[in-house]
């Protein structure tokens, strides 16, 4: 007799494909891999992540494939912030874990945040307020033209 076996981890996932998170208007790329869309609470403008599309909580999982779209897909944010946003720097994070401060933790995902000489970022860290100077909409309408654009 065969059995149907149920992967409970994906049955909150907001990143997965079966989620209506992956199919909402932030999705600014999809790739075979992996997509990049905005962060809905970002810590600055333009912070955005790329996730893999398959269910994986751990990066050795990732396939060969899947690892060089991701690092593909982090590569091409960087230069469309840069051009886009004319930021200082950015940061690029991946939390594993919990205790490494994943909020989400059972899906791998990478943040990449833009940041500028004497931005606030301190303010979150002090006081856990942001400060946030567009809505997520004008965000996507700024970045949306360029990621139109990539070609993997």
């Amino acid at each position: 007799m065969d059995y149907l076996v149920r992967d409970k981890s994906r049955d909150e996932c907001v990143f997965c494909e079966d989620n209506t998170c992956f199919e909402d208007k932030y999705v600014l790329f999809k790739g075979a891999y992996s997509y990049v869309k905005l962060n809905t609470f970002p810590y600055t403008c333009g912070h955005v992540l790329v996730i893999p599309t398959g269910h994986i909580k751990d990066l050795s999982r990732l396939s060969r494939e899947e690892g060089a779209e991701v690092m593909k897909l982090l590569s091409i944010s960087c230069d469309i912030l840069k051009k886009v946003y004319h930021c200082d720097g950015i940061n690029i994070g991946l939390n594993l874990g919990k205790a490494a401060g994943a909020g989400i933790e059972q899906h791998l995902h990478f943040h990449i945040i833009p940041r500028w000489e004497g931005d606030v970022s301190f303010y979150t860290v002090c006081s856990g307020l942001r400060v946030i100077s567009e809505i997520l909409d004008d965000t996507y309408n700024k970045l949306i033209g360029d990621f139109k654009k990539v070609k993997i």
